[in-house]
C-alpha cells in the first residue's frame, strides 16, 4: 500500500526553488546543430549577438536562413551601423537564444556583410558545437502517446490490491505530469506524498521513488478529449534514477530529430 503524506504546498515548492540548477549540454554532431537551428529559425526566435572581448555590446537578430551546402549561417543586420561594423571587424559573435524554453548558446566565426533577399544581412560559419542550458525542475518534454511510460502507484488504501497505473503526459528530471479520466474515482489530491512509486519507462528501465502531488487540474489532449492533469515533483531522487530519466529524455528528443529530419531534408 502506497504511503500519503499531506504537506505543505508552499515550502515544498520554495525548496524546490532553491534547488534549481542549470545544466550545460554540449551538441557537437552537424545533425544536431542543423535540427536547433533550423528549429530556431522556423520560430522566428530572436538571437543576441554578443560581440566578442564586450558581451555588454548587443545587435539583435535573428537566423533568416540555413545553407547547408555552403555550411553557412545568414543572420539579420542590426538597425545600429555602428555595432554592425565593430562585429564586422572583430568578426566573431556569441548568439544566444532560446529553443522550446531551452536557452541556446554558439559561436559564430567568419562574420561578414552580404546582401540577402535585396537587403544586408550577416553571414557565419556553421557553429562547431551548440550549448544547451535548461532548468532542470521546468524542462518537460512530452511523452509518446502510441507507447507511453507509466506510473504505477501501490494501492492507496488497505481494503485495495490493484496498484492505479497512469500515463505519463510528460518527464523532466524534475518531476512529471500524469493523465487520468475527469473525475476518476481515485483519491488523488494536491499535497499528497506517494511512497514506491514506479515510472516505468519503454526501451528503458524502471523507475521507483516518491512523488508529490503538486496539482491536479483538466487538460485537453490533442484528440480534443480531456482529462485530469495531474502534476508530481520527485522527492530525494536518487543520482542513478536522475541518470535514466535524463538518457530517456534525450532518447525521445533523438526520436524527435529522427522524424524533423524526414521532414526537412
Amino acid at each position: 500500500m502506497a504511503k500519503l503524506q499531506r504537506t505543505p504546498e508552499t515550502g515544498s515548492s520554495a525548496a524546490s526553488m532553491k534547488n534549481v540548477r542549470e545544466l550545460d549540454y554540449s551538441v557537437n554532431s552537424l545533425a544536431e546543430i542543423l535540427f536547433f537551428l533550423n528549429g530556431i529559425m522556423r520560430e522566428k526566435s530572436l538571437i543576441s549577438l554578443q560581440i566578442a572581448k564586450n558581451t555588454h555590446t548587443t545587435i539583435l537578430s535573428s537566423i533568416l536562413a540555413v545553407d547547408l551546402q555552403k555550411k553557412l549561417l545568414v543572420l539579420d543586420y542590426g538597425i545600429n551601423e555602428t555595432l554592425n561594423q565593430m562585429a564586422l571587424k572583430t568578426g566573431r559573435v556569441q548568439c544566444i537564444t532560446s529553443h522550446n524554453r531551452v536557452r541556446i548558446e554558439f559561436d559564430c566565426d567568419n562574420l561578414q556583410h552580404i546582401r540577402f533577399e535585396g537587403r544586408s544581412a550577416f553571414s557565419a560559419d556553421f557553429p562547431v558545437s551548440l550549448k544547451r542550458l535548461q532548468r532542470r525542475n521546468f524542462y518537460r518534454i512530452a511523452t509518446p502517446v502510441a507507447n507511453p511510460a507509466t506510473c504505477v502507484i501501490p494501492p492507496l488504501k488497505q481494503c485495495e490490491e490493484v496498484p492505479l497505473t497512469l500515463n505519463l503526459l510528460d518527464i523532466s528530471r524534475g518531476g512529471m505530469a500524469l493523465i487520468d479520466r475527469p473525475h476518476a474515482d481515485a483519491p488523488l489530491e494536491a499535497g499528497m506524498t506517494l511512497e514506491n512509486c514506479r515510472i516505468e519507462l519503454p526501451e528503458f528501465d524502471t523507475v521507483e521513488t516518491t512523488v508529490r502531488i503538486v496539482s491536479i487540474s483538466t487538460a485537453i489532449l490533442s484528440n480534443g478529449n480531456t482529462c485530469s492533469r495531474i502534476g508530481c515533483e520527485f522527492v530525494n531522487l536518487s543520482e542513478k534514477s536522475g541518470t535514466l530519466i535524463q538518457r530517456y529524455i534525450i532518447w525521445l528528443e533523438q526520436q524527435a530529430r529522427k522524424f524533423d529530419t524526414k521532414l526537412h531534408f
